[in-house]
């Protein structure tokens, strides 16, 4: 089965700390509740919220105990190295040459320590997903960034690594004249490469040029699937949904990412600003409260105000062109399912 124009990509974004990846699988809920079938995929969870998905110590997308409703909620966790090895064989064709890539010491360092290398295999997983079909709604819980573009920007910057004029001369380093490889190793690198052998536990030229000769081949693959994730991202199809937090550091990163991601021609859903007031600011008691905490009570509730005046001031600029949501922080932690229903009655409520 093949994805059809009507599958629906919801990508949250943002720096870390904001809720986002509980925010992420509340969205899936609501989806699932409005009768379609949902994938979250997410990368890091929580030990809390990893249980409350049935995702707790698996990367096989699994249905969601307890879920009750007219969808299907399904969730997943990334698994980047699998997702990467994953591309490899795909984009190798299954070839011979291509196990010998995976073991390359080179290629376990770039799937695991390179920068970006997270960004690029949660793409790779939503793009797999997207292809494969199945799937109503799929929603990416992306890794924690300072700025949008160090997201989208991943598997450029990955393909590069792989552009058919660097591998020929990793092929044959002699290519770029007798001189090039002795400044390779000229006294300046010399001390740079005998790290870079520390880091990969072997010979580092030895293993660059076994890596490139391996992959010779499949470049044009890994260009032409960078090509086509880009192309799902900017989609009618795609919409990103930045999370932030209530300070205002917070606020001026979602500021540079919601330019990153406009600049860059992909369609921004919502701006979420979490946690903007205690929940127990607006539930009302008919309890009357003690004399000697309704001063203390007072002054929380003017702390609030003020920063709900703040936040009016930050959004102004949005209104008209960007909805903002503002939720509750709730007086509860989110450990079940039922909790998880909670944010996501909070996300409705809030204009969902």
């Amino acid at each position: 089965m093949t994805a059809t124009t009507t599958t629906q990509v919801m990508v949250f974004v943002g720096s870390g700390g904001v809720g986002k990846t509980t925010l992420a699988a509340a969205a899936g809920l609501l989806a699932a509740r409005a009768g379609k079938k949902v994938l979250v995929l997410t990368i890091d969870p929580s030990r809390r919220l990893a249980s409350t998905l049935g995702i707790e110590g698996s990367t096989e997308a699994t249905k969601v105990p307890g879920f009750e409703g007219p969808g299907e909620l399904w969730a997943s966790i990334v698994d980047h190295r699998r997702t990467f090895d994953e591309f490899v064989m795909k984009a190798a064709k299954h070839a011979p040459g291509a196990e010998k890539i995976l073991k390359n010491g080179l290629y376990r360092q770039l799937t695991t320590t390179l920068a970006g290398s997270q960004d690029f295999s949660a793409l790779e997983k939503l793009y797999s997903c997207y292809k494969d079909g199945g799937y109503d709604v799929l929603i990416l819980d992306t890794p924690p960034a300072q700025h949008a573009r160090e997201f989208l920007e991943a598997p450029a910057k990955i393909a590069a690594l792989f552009q058919e004029g660097i591998a020929r001369w990793f092929r044959d380093p002699q290519s770029g004249g007798a001189g090039f490889l002795q400044k390779i190793v000229s006294t300046g690198t010399r001390q740079v490469l005998k790290v870079l052998e520390t880091l990969t536990g072997s010979d580092f030229i030895r293993e660059l040029g076994d890596f490139f000769r391996t992959i010779e081949g499949w470049q044009g693959r890994l260009q032409e699937r960078t090509t086509a994730v880009h192309r799902l991202l900017v989609s009618d199809e795609t919409r990103f949904y930045l999370v932030t937090g209530f300070d205002r550091a917070k606020w001026l990163e979602a500021e540079s990412f919601a330019r990153d991601i406009r600049q860059a021609g992909y369609h921004l859903g919502r701006v979420i600003v979490n946690r903007a007031w205690p929940q127990w600011l607006a539930e009302k008691t008919e309890a009357p409260l003690d004399p000697e905490l309704e001063p203390l009570h007072q002054r929380f509730v003017e702390y609030d105000r003020k920063r709900a005046e703040a936040l009016d001031r930050f959004t102004a600029d949005w209104r008209g062109e960007q909805k903002v949501l503002r939720l509750p922080e709730l007086s509860e932690r989110v450990y079940d399912l039922q909790g998880l229903a909670k944010v996501a009655e909070a996300l409705s409520r809030g204009g969902w």
